[in-house]
This record gives structure tokens, sequence and C-alpha cells, in this order.
């Protein structure tokens, strides 16, 4: 039985906010909960439970109206529920509760609810509730041990009755640091204890207690002599002795203690043996110090070059860079560069200005120090930011400073080594780093995503016809041509990203901080359009150029310079093979690839045999009432020993080695299974999606198997629809759209997925026979980012409407992406806005959920 998951009974969920329901759910279905109920208020939790629904667990939210979810506590422990029935309370961002203890509370979530805090408190709280009875009968030991802790600490505690204000306890550090008799502290004969709070920050402080359940503060705590001494105040709400209290610790503040971080920091760097660590140094000291969530050092250009500035260092703690604003490319950099220093200790977002990074980041703090050298040249910037404030540590900000001014040290001894050999490694033409000086940062680049286990990309770009431009229109043309080349390329990527002229027209880029191929496909296609846009040249002259693009990544092409450079040159050349104007990635030849494709092979044809295929769900719902309507069905290989692997690495495998045949018949069984089977339980018309390859599509007799498997499974045809890829060329599959209208013809849905990312034309769009056109994520996502993918996504469903197309959007993430495409019209929504994919499992709990919120019947699982 080890690792199986307990089985736990029930759970209700009671919360206003939708997303907050959504994770809550996640994490409680995770736990082993076989039935979970969910409500926005206690009045609709009243209607789900109308029937006499057990219940094992409440968890209810403490909003605006905190005496609904009381009196809502009070009638399910009156009612035929456990004796003792445990409560997680939820305090959201407008609640205000103050009053009395809920019966039965066990343990505060903060509102927006976070995965990991909620998945962390619900296993405490179920481990506590699980053993509650025993705690009780052992309660004199465990009360010995707790008083041990609590009065040798060598911190001041304080236990607050957060209702009067009271002192409950204090340890003996309290006591003599306070300077007051203890008798006289618990007999609440003071009223300076509240003065640890400073005044300006009390209502606020205050509140933020109430809404997170813990605050953090550096202030002044008073003796009885009416003295002030500095402090870390750090507040949380607890449950004691089955009541609500308020646990304070002090830690005392002094000079020694402000600086003795600071200047360890210094000190590691001082101890570094490699001095040829350079930079490293300081800003490895830096991070470990500090633990920022964002650091960048960056490179001023020389002087009067007309180049831009380049980031020599960056490090985050967040999301993929293509997902935030470019903070290279942010006014708060620019300040730095131009010699502002930037000191923000609390609250910088709110004084970010037009820096979107900071304000979207909601950044506490913000250091950026101006890197200058001897005769006071700018070399350079360093930006430091953080989630958490640093508040009025100024030993922290001198320490940085310090730090900073090591690393202006570094870079201009860097300026000085390389003025000897700076004309050998920069392009005189176009201000670019050289074959040189690229190949020593791709490198580095390997170096640090060996450290990181990051993925990154080469990509090797190559002006088309070029040499016609140099012979017919003169070489100083060619140069006006290479350095517009240089700037659009340079406009095309990310600060941190690397452009340099390799040789002659052809350029190296490395793209960094990448963690899914699609990213590095967009930005390749986005420079394929900007090379397309006429070019004006200093005597009017208009110039048309285009460049094909060879791409290739680090780990999966190769782990060297070397053959990374010589991967993305092959793909280019292939791109040239393909008409040139566009951009390939590389594609191992056989003999690199074959031993490892066996091996994955082999365990492939082993995995449907074995049960290892996982089918997961995600709820497609309507536009308009966000009720479920359909499901996509989405492939999921579980290997023993490999873990979860991802389908787009064993997709293409499967195609090549043909195992998409049977595996796709397997798929398509499994969902036909599922989706009648919820059916018949829930009385649901769920559409189920299936995709469809290629190979798929080849097989003579499609129609006929697919027949079958509706006649095996008692699955109406209608409720089937078969997804096909827009890049699927009619002419390289014989007979494809007498397959398509045949599969029509038995009643069956058919879907042009990932529309927008082929090459379509209207007319073949017209005549594909296809009854949804499926919207590709990729623009989805950018809707309220990119004006171009908005266009897009609004033309394509004004498109379909007009071709009586019914449009399903991928990819729904925020409520800005709902309302554009609730006021477009689209019909069908898709996304983590609503669901992650699931497992058959946990989506039929999903909706059972909905049956018992509407109050509809469900006939009993027929699961085990």
């Amino acid at each position: 039985m080890n690792g199986a998951t307990e089985h736990r009974g029930s759970a209700l969920i009671v919360a206003g906010g939708r997303d907050d329901r959504r994770v809550l759910f996640d994490v409680l279905d995770a736990q082993g909960f076989e039935a979970i109920y969910s409500a926005k208020d206690a009045e609709q939790a009243r209607g789900v439970l109308a029937g006499g629904t057990r219940i094992d667990l409440l968890l209810i939210e403490f909003g605006d109206d905190p005496g609904a979810a009381l009196a809502l506590c009070a009638e399910l422990r009156a009612a035929a529920q456990p004796a003792e029935l445990p409560v997680i309370g939820i305090l959201g961002s407008r609640s205000a509760w103050t009053g009395s203890k809920p019966a039965g509370l066990i343990e505060w979530i903060a509102s927006p609810v976070r995965m990991d805090d909620a998945l962390a408190r619900i296993k405490v709280a179920l481990a506590a509730s699980s053993t509650g009875t025993a705690r009780s009968q052992d309660a004199a030991p465990g009360e010995d041990r707790y008083q041990f802790a609590f009065d040798g600490s060598l911190d001041e505690l304080a236990i607050v009755d957060p209702a009067s204000g009271r002192l409950l306890e204090v340890n003996t550090t309290f006591v003599q640091r306070s300077g007051y008799p203890r008798a006289q502290l618990l007999a609440g004969r003071i009223d300076s204890f509240d003065a640890a709070l400073p005044v300006d920050q009390r209502a606020a402080l205050k509140r933020r207690l109430e809404r997170d359940g813990s605050v953090h503060v550096r202030t002044r705590k008073p003796r009885a002599d009416g003295s002030l001494y500095p402090v870390d105040l750090h507040i949380r709400t607890a449950v004691q002795d089955g009541r609500v209290v308020h646990f304070y610790l002090f830690r005392a503040i002094d000079e020694l203690t402000r600086c003795e971080a600071a200047l360890g920091a210094l000190a590691r760097v001082a101890q570094e043996e490699d001095h040829a660590a350079g930079i490293d140094a300081p800003l490895r000291a830096l991070i470990d110090w500090l633990a920022p969530d964002f650091v960048a050092l960056v490179e001023a250009p020389a002087e009067g070059s007309g180049g831009e500035a380049e980031a020599l260092f960056v490090h985050h703690r967040f999301g993929p860079l293509p997902d935030w604003p470019d903070p290279l490319r942010e006014s708060s950099l620019r300040r730095v560069l131009a010699g502002d220093e930037l000191v923000e200790t609390v609250q910088a977002w709110r004084s970010a200005g037009d820096d979107a990074f900071v304000r979207e980041l909601r950044f506490e703090c913000l250091i950026g120090l101006p890197l200058s050298g001897e005769r006071h040249s700018s070399l350079g910037a360093l930006l430091l930011a953080r989630r958490e404030a640093l508040g009025a540590d100024t030993a922290a900000v001198a320490g940085v400073r310090v730090l900073g001014h090591m690393l202006a040290r570094e870079l201009e001894l860097r300026h000085v080594r390389d003025q000897g050999r700076a004309i050998g490694l920069r392009d005189p033409l176009t201000g670019l780093p050289n074959r040189l000086l690229f190949n020593d940062r791709l490198n580095s680049a390997i170096l640090e995503a060996h450290r990181t286990s990051e993925m990154f990309a080469v990509v090797f770009v190559d002006l088309d016809r070029f040499k016609t431009i140099n012979d017919s229109l003169g070489h100083a043309v060619g140069d006006q041509v290479l350095a517009a080349v240089a700037k659009r390329l340079r406009n095309s990527v990310r600060g941190s990203d690397t452009v340099a002229r390799y040789a002659g027209d052809e350029f190296t880029l490395i793209l960094r901080h990448i963690t899914q191929r699609e990213d590095v496909a967009r930005i390749a296609e986005k420079i394929v359009r900007a090379m397309e846009v006429p070019l004006q040249l200093a005597d009017g002259l208009e110039l048309n150029i285009t460049a094909s693009l060879g791409l290739s990544f680090y780990p999966d092409d190769a782990t060297d310079a070397e053959r990374l450079l010589k991967h993305a040159d092959v793909a280019m050349y292939s791109a040239k093979g393909m008409g040139r104007n566009n951009f390939q990635a590389y594609v191992a030849v056989p003999e690199e690839s074959h031993q490892q494709r066996l091996a994955l092979e082999a365990k492939l044809r082993l995995a449907e045999k074995n049960g290892e295929l996982r089918v997961f769900y995600q709820p497609q719902v309507d536009g308009q009432s966000e009720d479920i309507v359909g499901m996509e069905a989405l492939i999921r290989w579980e290997h023993p020993e490999l873990g979860m692997i991802s389908p787009g690495f064993f997709i293409p495998l499967a195609e090549e080695s043909g195992l998409i045949i049977p595996i796709g018949e397997w798929i398509l069984r499994a969902a036909c299974r599922d989706t009648r089977r919820w059916q018949q339980r829930f009385g649901l018309p769920l559409r189920v999606g299936v995709n469809l390859s290629p190979l798929q599509l080849r097989q003579p007799n499609l129609v006929e198997l697919v027949a079958g498997v509706l006649r095996e499974t008692g699955l109406a045809p209608g409720l089937l629809d078969l997804e096909v890829t827009e890049s699927i060329n009619v002419k390289s599959i014989p007979g494809l759209n007498e397959t398509l209208h045949g599969l029509r013809a038995l009643g069956c849905g058919v879907s042009i997925d990932d529309f927008g990312t082929g090459q379509s034309s209207l007319d073949y769009i017209k005549r594909f026979p296809a009854d949804r056109i499926k919207i590709d994520q990729a623009f989805v996502r950018n809707i309220g980012v990119d004006p171009d993918d908005e266009a897009i996504v609004q033309a394509t469903i004004s498109m379909a409407h007009n071709l009586n197309r019914e449009v399903v959007a991928e990819g729904v993430e925020s409520e800005q992406h709902l309302e554009f495409l609730r006021a477009q019209g689209c019909e069908v929504l898709q996304g983590f806005l609503f669901c992650r994919p699931l497992p058959a499992a946990s989506f039929e709990n999903l909706l059972a959920e909905r049956a018992r919120l509407l109050g509809e019947p469900a006939a009993p699982s027929a699961r085990a």
C-alpha cells in the first residue's frame, strides 16, 4: 500500500473567487478526496447540501459577510456531520473577520490562493485533524516541551489576543528586554505594546495580517524607561487551545547585526581565489546574500560607437522571459545608464513610472547603480530587483554599492585589457561582436547552461543574394545594407541575447533563457518578416532584401560550440534549399541519433502493452455561460523509469516509426469509451476532440475504423470531433478530402487545428470540409500584448462565422483573453483559465462537482 493515495471522503469549498475554487479543487483532488463540492457563497452551499450530503472537510472564505460564513459553520456542525468537522478558513484581501473563532477551525489560507501554500497548509491541517485526539491525550508532556522551547528562546516571544490586544503569554527574554515585570505585562495594565508597530503603517499592517495571516516589519520597540530599540518583528496568526491568537517574535537588531551579512558577502568576494572569475565573484555573492528575483549587469556601448547596451549577465527567478516585458528595454535601465542612481527599497512598483517590467512583477525593491570608471566615464549599470522589500536596511544598500564598485573596477580592467584587441573583437561597420567575440560568448553560454540546465538556441542568418547587391550597386551600398540588417536584428531580439556579424553577409545569434522551441520559432519568424520590409538607403534608393535562417538548440542538437554552429549552418542551407526567405531547425542525421532513437522506439512499442499510455482531458467551455460543453483528448506517456515524457518528444518518433497508427487507435477508443461513460452517468452531450495525424489520414480504412470504434463504444457520432492540423497539404495525402467527407458522413465533426500557423489560402479554407476552426494558442496568449495577434484572432473569428464555422480558442489564460474573445463572439474556449488537462479520474470528479453544484442527477461512478 506504500505510495497509494489515501481516500478522505468529501470536501466542500465555499469561496467567491473562481481561481481560488479551482486551485483548492486541484489540491483536494490530489489529496484523494472522493467527492469535492464547491459554492461561491453560503447560500449556494446550502443548495449543494440540500440532499443531506455528508462533508468531511470544510474550506470557507470569511469575506464581506463573515457572519454568513460563521452561521454556515455552526449549521454544518449541528447537522448530521462529523462531531468535530474540521474547518479551514480563507482570508481574502477584502476580508474583515475579527470576531470569535469559527467552531472547528484548524488552519487559515490566504486569498488569492497559491497552489504551493494551499498544498502545504492543507497537508498540515489534515495531519493535525487526524491526530487531534491523540494530541489532546498527551497534552501535558507536549505542553512541557512547548513551554521549554518558548521560554528558552533568545528572541522575544509573545502571544496576543487579537480582539483585545492583551498579552496572553510572554517569554523570559521578552520580560528582560522590555523592563516590565511579567505580572504587569500579563495583567494588561500597559498600553505601549501596540507602539511596536510604526504609527504610519499600523492600519495597513493590521489589514495585511488579517488578509495574509502573517506580517514582517522592521520597527522600534518600547522599553519601560521610554527608550526604543530596533527589532525585526514577525507576526503570525495561529490557533492555541481552540482559539485564534497572534504570535509575535521580536528579534533585536543592532548596527553590527545589520552590517554582518553585508560584510560576509564582501568577505567572500575578497577571499575568491580565482581572480580570473572577474565579474562572476561579486555577482554570485550578491545573489547568495540578498536572493534577488532579478539581477542584470549591463555594459554601456563605447562612446561614439552608435551601438547599444549589452547584457553581460542576467539572473532571474521567475518564468521564461518571453512572457514578460524585456527589462533591458525599459526606462529604469535607461535612467541608470544615463547616470541616475535608483534606490527604492519598499513599494518600488508604485514609483516605477513607465517601467512595465517593475510594475507587472510588482517588485518591492529596485536598486539601479550606474557603474563608472576612474575618469567618470560610463561603463555600464547594475540592476537588482526583489519582490520582498529591504525596508530601511541601509547596510544592505551600502553593501550593494560596494559590490557595484567592484563590478565597475572589473569592467574597467576588462576595457583596459581589451583596448589592444578591441578592433579584433568588434565589427567596425556594424559595431556588433565579430566571430572571435561571438565564439567566446557562445562558450560562456554553454558553461552557464550546463550549470543551470537551461536551453538556448543558436541562429545562423544569411542574406539572400547579397552578392548581387554588392556586384551591381557597389560595396558602399552593400555596407549600408549590412548596417541596416544589424539594426533590424538587434531590434528583433531581447537585450539579453547576442547578435554578431560572423563573416561577410552572415550573422549569428544566441537566444538565451528559452523554455520551448516555439519561442525561438516565433523570434525567427519575426526576423524573417522584419527583413522583408523594404530598405530605404541614404540616396533614396529602395531595396528589397530577404534572409534565410538556420536554428540549432543546446543541448538537444549539440553540447559544444563547434557542432552547434555547424548544425545551425546546415539548417540555414536547408532553408535556402526550401526557396529562401524562411527558417529551418536542424534535424539530426540518422547516424547521430540512431541508437537513442532505437532505444526510445523500443520503449514506446511496449508502452501500450504495459499500460503506460494515459489520456488527459482539457475541458472546453461555452463562451457565454462558461459551462463545460466538451473536452480535448491529449496523449501522455508515463514511463516507469523516465517519468512523464512530453508528447512533443515522443509523438514525432511515433510518426516516423509508424507507431502513431496503433497509438492513435488506442487514444480514439479510450476517448470514445470515457465520453460515453460520462454521458451515461451525467446525461451530458459532451463533445470530445481527438487529433488525427497525417499518417492516420493516409489509412485507407480510417472511416471504417472510426465507425467500428463508435459502434463498439456506443458513442453517438455527433459527439466525436476529429482534429486535423492546418498545415496538412491536401495534395500530399491522396484522398484526404474524400476521407474527411466520409467521416462527416458518419456524423462526426471535423476541426482545423492550430489555425493561423500554416499557410492556407482563403479558398483552401472555404473548400476544406470542416465544421470548426481552432485558433492556435500562440495568438490567443498575445491578446492584450500584441495588437497584430489581436487583429489576427479577430479576423479569424469573423472569417469563420462568414463561412458558418464554429470557433474554438485555445490557450485562454486570463480574464482579459476571456473578455476579448467573448466580445468577438467566440463560441468555445479552452485553456488554463478554466482548467488544466486532467487525467480521466480527475476529469470525472470535475463533472461530478458540476452536477452537484447545479443539482443535476448523476449515476454512481463505475470506477473501482
